[in-house]
């Protein structure tokens, strides 16, 4: 499940709407609004998303603008760290609203955010496309229609970041009500869509000062309006976002939203002639404000629990509902709370939790339908004992499969230039022009592994693993281009010119000291080998020294030949009077045939051996029997 994730985004989307009837029952209290100037409109309680007012909001029509605020929350999607700075080239000439980026200038992702909803800048949408769009700004701007789909905006399709005029650029009021709503939840976007003003100082970084004012009139402006027969402020101080927009086709564009105790209210204006955009949108807010009230049905100081996990540290993960849901009614109804209930869901719970993740939701239901799905905020951080040791270790999971899922990008991205490229091969090129090409390949691949190593040597043991941790991507890149090479160049020579082993040199030579680097980079994987087959030897040799002693009866071999040599004795002393008759004879026999005599010798071994396998009681009656058992001894 996303990280870090809008309280909005994990509470989805609520689906009960007031029914038309609803509406249409209080025809007379909405006669005023009909009459606005404005040609889409819609007003939303921004808790439970109940629609309150609506008028042509299912109708094709132009965002402008106001496009920024879905482009915002994509990059929050998508943005890992919002300190993360981003380097100003290669930019184009971009129409309308601008920060004027330089190239060679960097702004932090924060930064950029700010200026893109606050100044509306352009330049800055399109520097965020680029950026997280992996050089590609299409790319991002898809990424964008799939998250509108996900949220159910089936109506809308961005053809650009910014809102510039295209006409394959569209949504309808409905849908941007839906995505704002969802985007506000993000607490960054809150955060920056309330701001007056942003300013950026000269620095090494930034070559101009900026001072960027907020173009939400609600909140910035000293101008006046004519409302209700008087000339009042436009600066309203309940409303806190978020986001203007214009353009000759999408007319004025404002997407506000006010708070007045608790109940907060969304109002989206498009297409409004001139002067009319504030009237229009104040007059939206003040009427769900003076009609419409909000019912809390659960609070979320009431929703809490936990949450056990199998083979994690701790083991269970406390949580807390991530708001309080609210219906809307009007202040003349009497609302109906009867009928709700709600079920857990956990579906979708990832490890490792970090204090703050969203681990479940909570599905409301009203009379047995779903109404709408709240997230479930972890109070506690929990890990598997996997996860716990390889952090311990300096190995971080989260960060290897990021770093997984970026190469894996970086090889797809290699794979569709290389497809772009002529399929067909000129068989008469020398032969050469193939080797530089395969050297190019290595050595790029080098390079960008090296990229990868530097960020990992931090400290001594976290650098080493983190060395090692990336030989297995760089051996999977070379092992492609290893099959274009002759034997003769993967000589140790060879290998210590590449960029690969020189950077290998250096890193662990500082960290070894009087250690020779060379030793360690060709010594220790041979070193490894061998220990792996002492172990193998090993295990082979206690399997079959096992094998023989239970054949022995279970009697360690040198024990027994101790013993054997004693018994051999105490025989001696029994039979001294055949004795020597059987060492003459043997002596006989060694002169006849040294031949026979070795091969009798061999034979007499193998009896002592046997020995060990009798009892004292089994030796002793041999013994008795006198020469005979000497005769067969023989």
């Amino acid at each position: 499940m996303k990280r870090t994730v809008s309280v909005l985004s994990a509470l989805t989307l609520s689906i009960g709407l007031l029914a038309p009837a609803s509406l249409t029952s209080h025809a007379d209290q909405t006669s005023d609004l009909d009459a606005l100037k404005s040609k889409y409109m819609v007003l939303m309680d921004y808790n439970s998303g109940q629609v309150l007012y609506k008028k042509n909001a299912t109708q094709k029509m132009y965002p402008a603008s106001t496009t920024k605020i879905w482009t915002a929350f994509c990059v929050l999607k998508k943005s890992k760290n919002l300190d993360e700075l981003v380097e100003i080239k290669d930019i184009p000439q971009i129409e309308g609203s601008s920060m004027y980026l330089e190239n060679g200038e960097k702004f932090t992702v924060r930064e950029l955010l700010e200026s893109l909803l606050i100044h509306s800048s352009n330049d800055v949408a399109y520097v965020l496309a680029k950026h997280f769009g992996g050089g590609n700004p299409q790319d991002f701007i898809n990424y964008m229609n799939e998250e509108a789909k996900k949220y159910g905006a089936n109506n809308t399709h961005f053809n650009n970041p910014h809102g510039l005029p295209d006409t394959d650029h569209y949504t309808t009021a409905m849908d941007m009500a839906i995505l704002s709503r969802i985007a506000y939840g993000n607490p960054t976007i809150s955060e920056i869509v309330k701001m007056k003003s942003v300013s950026f100082k000269a620095s090494d970084r930034i070559k101009v000062e900026r001072n960027l004012v907020n173009s939400n009139k609600f909140l910035t402006s000293s101008d006046t309006i004519d409302y209700k027969g008087k000339t009042i402020p436009i600066k309203y101080d309940i409303v806190d976002g978020i986001k203007t927009g214009f353009t000759d086709d999408a007319g004025n564009c404002l997407v506000s939203t006010a708070k007045q105790g608790n109940i907060r209210l969304m109002a989206n204006i498009f297409f409004a002639p001139g002067g009319s955009l504030y009237h229009d949108s104040r007059t939206l807010i003040d009427y769900g404000l003076e009609n419409y009230k909000s019912i809390t049905i659960y609070r979320s100081d009431d929703i809490k629990g936990e949450k056990s996990v199998k083979f994690a540290r701790p083991g269970k993960i406390k949580y807390k509902l991530a708001n309080d849901y609210s219906i809307t009614a009007m202040k003349t109804d009497d609302a109906n709370i009867k009928g709700y209930s709600y079920k857990y869901n956990f579906d979708k719970l990832e490890m490792p939790v970090r204090k703050g993740d969203i681990i479940g939701t909570m599905n409301i239901y009203k009379n047995g339908e779903m109404v709408s799905s709240i997230g479930l905020v972890a109070e506690n951080s929990s890990q598997t004992y996997l996860q716990l040791v390889l952090s311990k270790l300096g190995l971080n999971s989260d960060k290897k499969a990021d770093k997984k899922s970026t190469n894996d990008t970086k090889k797809a991205d290699t794979k569709k230039t290389e497809d772009k490229k002529d399929p067909s091969s000129n068989t008469s090129e020398p032969k050469k022009a193939d080797t530089k090409k395969t050297e190019d390949k290595k050595n790029d691949s080098s390079k960008g592994l090296i990229g990868t190593i530097k960020k990992e040597g931090s400290s001594s043991l976290h650098g080493v693993l983190g060395i090692f941790s990336n030989l297995g991507d760089f051996f999977s890149d070379a092992k492609r281009s290893i099959s274009n090479l002759t034997p003769a160049s993967l000589t140790p020579g060879n290998i210590m010119k590449s960029d690969f082993y020189k950077f290998l040199n250096k890193e662990i030579g500082d960290k070894t000291g009087p250690v020779p680097a060379p030793l360690i980079i060709f010594g220790l994987p041979i070193l490894i080998l061998l220990i792996i087959l002492w172990l193998i030897i090993s295990l082979i040799k206690d399997i079959i020294t096992g094998r023989r002693y239970k054949d022995a009866g279970g009697q360690p071999k040198n024990k027994g030949k101790k013993k054997a040599k004693s018994e051999v004795k105490k025989e001696k002393r029994l039979e001294s009077k055949p004795e020597p008759k059987i060492q003459s004879k043997q002596t006989d026999l060694e002169n006849k045939n040294p031949a026979q005599a070795e091969h009798n010798s061999g034979d007499q071994t193998d009896i002592q051996s046997e020995v060990k396998l009798f009892s004292e009681s089994d030796l002793q009656a041999e013994a008795n029997e006198g020469p005979n058992s000497d005769k067969n001894a023989e």
